[in-house]
């Protein structure tokens, strides 16, 4: 098995866990669900049927008991920025896609330091493995189909050289910048709210979650930047894509709901969750 197989099927894998989660109540509150929203869910079982939990739900609230801080999300971007740059210097040469993700991953480090309040937040320990290895399967995704062409490439490039950019990255390059600067801008406005407050500014009066939304266009931009000669998209990439979108998928559908219980219904209410017009 090649490099781009293992890595497409890690990511249809966690994909297809995602959308199957959603379909295991017990699954999704106990496993699925952080923060907040694991809290909530958590209590509203209980709550509501105390006396009808299945083995499987009680097998789940035992493996959900294995817990790590939430504020341990800061690893995945050290994992990120490393990958990126050990298979950078793997290439003797960073490629434009390898720059992109550098820099998502960076720019994210970054957040991650400085705009996160300190939190008893917890997740399942779990889900902290599988995004550190989602990261490292990144890493791989965006240098692995066109690593033919990087080796064939001279080991450095001058500084001074200027080319005409081809059409890929004339799309890519401005869509990536501006995802970042809207996700960017939206931790910010996040990180500005008090805890656990109804975000009312800018995209969030129209969508639940615009920052998973540039999330999704981010990873478009690097598997546009990083497709081989000839193809449109990495595939690779699309397929981390995929994992990427079932899983904020689920995770804003879950803040929707929290919205809507905290705050009321009627404020939500017209919200797209992530992607416009679309869901």
């Amino acid at each position: 098995m090649d490099a781009a197989t293992l890595c497409r099927l890690f990511f249809s894998l966690g994909t297809a866990v995602d959308l199957g989660g959603t379909l295991i109540p017990s699954f999704r509150s106990n496993i699925m669900n952080y923060g907040s929203r694991n809290s909530r869910n958590s209590r509203t079982i209980s709550a509501k049927t105390p006396n009808s939990k299945t083995a499987l739900s009680h097998a789940l609230e035992y493996i959900a008991e294995f817990q790590v801080p939430h504020s341990w999300f800061t690893h995945y971007y050290v994992v990120s920025v490393g990958s990126s740059l050990f298979w950078g210097y793997q290439m003797f040469r960073v490629g434009v896609g390898v720059d992109d993700d550098v820099g998502a991953g960076g720019r994210r480090l970054y957040e991650s330091l400085t705009l996160t309040r300190p939190s008893k937040s917890r997740m399942w320990v779990g889900l902290y493995l599988i995004g550190i290895a989602y990261y490292v399967f990144m890493g791989i995704s965006v240098v692995v189909e066109g690593a033919p062409v990087l080796n064939s490439l001279r080991p450095l490039l001058s500084l001074l050289e200027i080319s005409t950019p081809s059409l890929k990255t004339a799309v890519a390059i401005p869509l990536f910048l501006v995802a970042s600067a809207i996700q960017n801008d939206s931790h910010r406005y996040l990180a500005s709210l008090k805890k656990y407050s109804l975000p009312q500014r800018g995209l969030f009066k129209h969508i639940v979650c615009p920052h998973y939304t540039s999330e999704c266009l981010i990873y478009i931009a690097l598997a546009i930047i990083s497709a081989p000669p000839g193809q449109v998209f990495n595939k690779t990439v699309l397929a981390g894509l995929g994992f990427v979108v079932s899983n904020l998928g689920v995770t804003a559908d879950s803040t929707k709901k929290w919205y809507a219980e905290k705050f009321g219904a009627e404020n939500v209410k017209g919200r797209w969750r992530m992607i416009p017009y679309l869901y």
